[in-house]
């Protein structure tokens, strides 16, 4: 009958007529056939269930097996014995998933027989083997199927942990396979799998099953090794009681388990949000996330929220897996709080995703939307000062529920990581490769932005740039050199940004906390001061050893030929450092009596002008920022006290620049207790104060005095008013007379034309006399404190060619905006970053952004005299290495130095990655995640992922 059988699998009939005839042998098992048969035929039938490659073999030959043993059961108890049944569970076939299906249905027609019982001992016996030699779904889903169906075969005792380990750790080499048909079988073999776990554990009696079971899993997980385990563990965890998931978190983050392997552990862990019918997943990751913050272990939290944060994300888009990768993603955006990365790595997703969400209605999806919009609101007031980046996502949200700021601090508050300090984490921000704009950013250090916003604004004052790189400094000017050294990097550096470390602690002023925020006018203020002080001091230094003879004939200032100091003869000559020539005014105070007319007045130095607010002035307010003699009027005017009335002050008139000008300008009655003594009255009298321009610098540096102390509140707080800065103003000042000028001073019809074409805009100058500058730089505050927030810059070149051109089209320009002298091509510098800007972008800021405000603005003297004598053209982009002095030696082997070692690292990180690449495509594993390392996509922030699952491994979404 065997024999039959095989000439008609093998025949060249078709299948259909093959299983016709097949079907009629297998009815004969019913008549008696004598036992050699019965039992050729079982053996027969068998190896083509199990060793048959077509499906014909492997379906008619249960078929024919099972309608041959029900008839022929005492036969059937001879050939299935127990040697049989061993080979069985050591048999490696061709369908070997089935082996079970055929122990199932022999055990199910053997349970009235007397090799019965001694068969559930071996296989109860021979389980645990079976399960470790077979890692693959289809025979662990069988095994679990037979086992629900006998129960007495499942290990007892302490073998039922065991068991359990083995289920698990068999499960985590199981591939995923490549059809999706395939995949979605492979989902339902896992979880019958796991539900076996599931009943054992249920079934014990001590959780110790339980806990045994968590270790191996994470036993699996923390290992560094090549093969990945799979993901369908996930399919495990979600069998844990809730109430357990604290205590085994807790367990393991006080285990002595090293960084790495928590690590890895923790990121697979994240991979797991991929499983669809998973549940408390979110649940886990987010207890570890927080356990580990507790113990402060946050080289770990910063790795694994910086590798896998884009992938948790790309989840949002998926109906099933929405709302736990949500969970996971508002947890690590709102407890990431001192590195605004891994959110802005993230921005290119999001409005795809609200497209998605939006375009579903369902009541998930909507709430999910909802709570996207309010964390999207809680990151841009957490890392605000990034407008160029939250414009679209300001736009993608529109209309959906935006929180109070009430709302948002408390939500912060309670999401921070636990009694850590941000500022001491070495957390550094990825940067691959060199902005498009040619521009090279700086590392925030810890809280540096405002030295870097001050640094990139002076970097763009094209004449103190050059006047600081043509400098030689003597030993002594410590600071210049390394200001030098910053510049050089700029301007030269292979690198896409700079960390000025050695510059950040040469130029922090002694009172200020290394890693604390601080004002950035304060800052600026102080740097050109000590600047000037140490080049005035060496210049001193050499006239006295000069006068001395020790030099012989005089020399040039630091031996060179350049005007960047200039000694007088004379005791109390007048030392022109670059600071003098690059930001240097002078301002004369005049007091007037009102009774007798009797006049004094003196002169003053001054490197920057502090504009108070008018009509805000609150009483009793101390003055911040006070300016040599300058009383209460010229200082900060009244401040809003709270942070959420920022936007209420936005609705208020916008201020314009011209109206904080005029305001610091405007004579002061000297008054009551602030009457002025007069010395010819003797006494004092009413009297008058006046402010007046004697001298304007080449760089005006205004100050907008938006902080000050709020006496109710005992806290500083910050004016949110915006006030509008033309790209072209007018500065008053006391010049001489227009005959001792001369009519056709370039300066005056320069002057003249300006100001009768602002007039026009509706601007009262309220002066005939003013020199004209244009914006060249804008340092940006974004936050509510000075010593809170973000500082960043917007800036542009100020070489500017004659500017009588412009003069010449002056009648065409139809609103103040379009008068313009500077090349129209500004940059933003926000640390790290740096990106085309847009005036009439960033211009009205604040009415985006109501927490970032203009805060320290320079302007650029249009003196004809001083234009570009060579070629510029404006209509190109301005490379200061083309137009600066060329570098000295000693900058210039630093620089090359730098960028040969940036080299060699830029080799050992390409062959790190081809090495790891290599692996990969090696590894048996079934997906190869973006290797968080691999930098070659661009720098974070700007880099988009794929959408789902990688395009590395299979993709399934329920």
């Amino acid at each position: 009958m065997d024999a039959i059988l095989n000439g008609i699998l093998t025949s060249s009939y078709p299948d259909k007529l093959k299983k016709q005839l097949i079907q009629k042998i297998a009815a004969n098992g019913a008549n008696p056939q004598p036992v050699a048969v019965i039992q050729s035929v079982l053996e027969l039938t068998s190896k083509w269930y199990l060793n048959g490659e077509t499906d014909l073999a492997q379906s008619q030959g249960l078929s024919v097996y099972l309608a041959w043993a029900r008839y022929n059961l005492r036969v059937l108890e001879t050939f299935f014995s127990r040697e049989f049944l061993l080979e069985l569970l050591q048999l490696k076939c061709h369908n070997e998933g089935s082996v079970f299906i055929l122990i199932k249905d022999s055990m199910t027609l053997l349970q009235q027989s007397a090799v019965f019982s001694a068969h559930l001992q071996v296989l109860e016996a021979k389980a645990i083997s079976y399960v470790r030699d077979h890692p693959s779904t289809p025979c662990l889903k069988n095994l679990a199927v037979f086992l629900e169906d006998f129960k007495q075969c499942i290990p007892k005792g302490d073998f039922a942990s065991t068991f359990c380990i083995s289920l698990i750790q068999s499960l985590s080499l199981c591939t995923v396979p490549d059809s999706p048909q395939d995949v979605i079988e492979y989902i339902r073999d896992v979880e019958r799998v796991c539900k076996l776990v599931f009943n054992i554990w249920n079934s014990s009696d001590s959780e110790n099953i339980i806990i045994d079971s968590l270790k191996a899993i994470f036993a699996v997980i923390s290992d560094s090794g090549d093969n990945k385990p799979s993901f369908c563990l996930a399919a495990v965890v979600q069998f844990v009681p809730n109430d357990m998931i604290d205590r085994v978190v807790k367990f393991t983050i006080q285990s002595s388990v090293d960084d790495r392997s928590m690590t890895v552990a923790l990121q697979r862990i994240v991979d797991w949000l991929q499983w669809p019918t998973a549940k408390n997943i979110d649940q886990w990751i987010v207890i570890f996330l927080r356990a580990l913050a507790s113990v402060k272990k946050f080289s770990i939290l910063i790795a694994v929220t910086d590798s896998k944060i884009e992938q948790v994300c790309e989840k949002l888009q998926f109906s099933a897996m929405c709302e736990p990768a949500f969970n996971v993603l508002e947890h690590m955006l709102l407890s990431f709080q001192h590195s605004p990365e891994p959110f802005h790595k993230v921005l290119p997703m999001i409005p795809g995703i609200v497209e998605t969400l939006r375009a579903d209605n369902s009541e998930r999806n909507t709430s999910c939307l909802q709570r996207l919009a309010s964390l999207l609101h809680c990151c841009m007031f957490l890392h605000a000062g990034y407008p160029d980046l939250y414009d679209p996502i300001l736009e993608a949200v529109k209309g959906l529920p935006e929180p109070q700021t009430s709302e948002i601090k408390d939500i912060l508050s309670k999401n921070r990581w636990t009694a850590q300090n941000l500022e001491g984490t070495n957390y550094v921000t990825k940067v691959t490769q060199k902005s498009e704009t040619g521009k090279t950013g700086l590392y925030n250090l810890g809280n540096t932005c405002y030295m870097n916003s001050v640094l990139q604004a002076l970097y763009m004052c094209d004449g103190f740039r050059r006047g600081v790189m043509a400098y030689s400094p003597s030993p002594d000017e410590k600071l210049l050199e390394q200001l030098q050294l910053v510049f050089a990097y700029l301007g030269h550096t292979q690198r896409p940004a700079y960390a000025p470390m050695t510059f950040s602690r040469v130029s922090r002023p002694s009172w200020f906390t290394a890693g604390h925020q601080q004002d950035c006018s304060e800052y600026l203020r102080f740097l050109l001061d000590q600047l000037h002080e140490q080049e005035k001091a060496t210049c001193k230094g050499q006239k006295v050893k000069r006068a001395k003879g020790d030099d012989g004939e005089p020399t040039s200032v630091n031996g060179t030929n350049s005007e960047s100091a200039t000694v007088a003869n004379g005791d109390d000559a007048k030392i022109r450092t670059l600071i003098d020539q690059g930001f240097g005014g002078q301002l004369a105070t005049t007091y007037t009596c009102l009774t007798c007319g009797h006049q004094s007045s003196r002169k003053e130095d001054f490197t920057d002008l502090p504009l108070a607010f008018p009509e805000y002035r609150p009483v009793g307010c101390p003055s911040e920022g006070k300016d040599k003699d300058d009383d209460g009027k010229k200082e900060n005017g009244d401040v809003e006290s709270e942070e959420n009335k920022s936007k209420s002050s936005t609705e208020i008139k916008s201020l314009h620049l011209n109206d904080l000008l005029q305001y610091y300008l405007k004579p002061e009655r000297l008054s009551g207790d602030n009457k002025y003594f007069c010395e010819k009255c003797n006494s004092l009298q009413d009297g008058e104060r006046t402010l007046d321009i004697i001298s304007a610098p080449d760089c005006l540096i205004l100050t907008l005095l938006r902080f000050s102390y709020d006496v109710k509140l005992q806290s500083r707080s910050k004016n949110f008013r915006e006030v509008k800065y033309p790209k072209t103003m007018i500065l008053p000042t006391m010049q001489k007379q227009v005959s001792e000028l001369g009519k056709t001073n370039p300066r005056h019809s320069l002057r003249a034309a300006v100001m009768d074409r602002l007039g026009k805009f509706g601007l009262e100058l309220n002066t005939e006399k003013g020199e004209v500058y244009s914006l060249n730089a804008v340092v940006v505050h974004s936050g509510t404190s000075s010593d809170h927030g973000h500082y960043y810059a917007y800036a542009r070149h100020s070489i500017f060619c004659d500017p009588h051109s412009i003069c010449d089209t002056m009648d065409d320009c139809k609103e103040e905006d379009e008068l313009d002298f500077l090349q129209d091509k500004w940059y933003l510098f926000n640390d790290n970053r740096v990106s085309y800007a847009k005036y009439s972008s960033f211009s009205n800021v604040t009415k985006r952004f109501t927490k970032d405000t203009a805060y320290v603005l320079i302007y650029k003297r249009i003196d004809p005299s001083n234009a570009e004598k060579s070629e510029v053209d404006l209509n190109s982009s301005i490379h200061p290495r083309e137009v600066d002095p060329p570098l000295s030696s000693k900058l210039r082997t630093a620089v090359s130095k730098d960028n040969g070692l940036y080299l060699q690292e830029q080799e050992l990180s390409a062959k790190k990655r081809t090495a790891r690449k290599r692996q990969n495509v090696n590894s048996a594993s079934w997906y190869n995640y973006k290797d968080p390392d691999d930098n070659d996509k661009g720098p974070p922030g700007s880099c988009g992922g794929s959408s789902g699952f990688n395009n590395s491994g299979p993709r399934f979404v329920f």
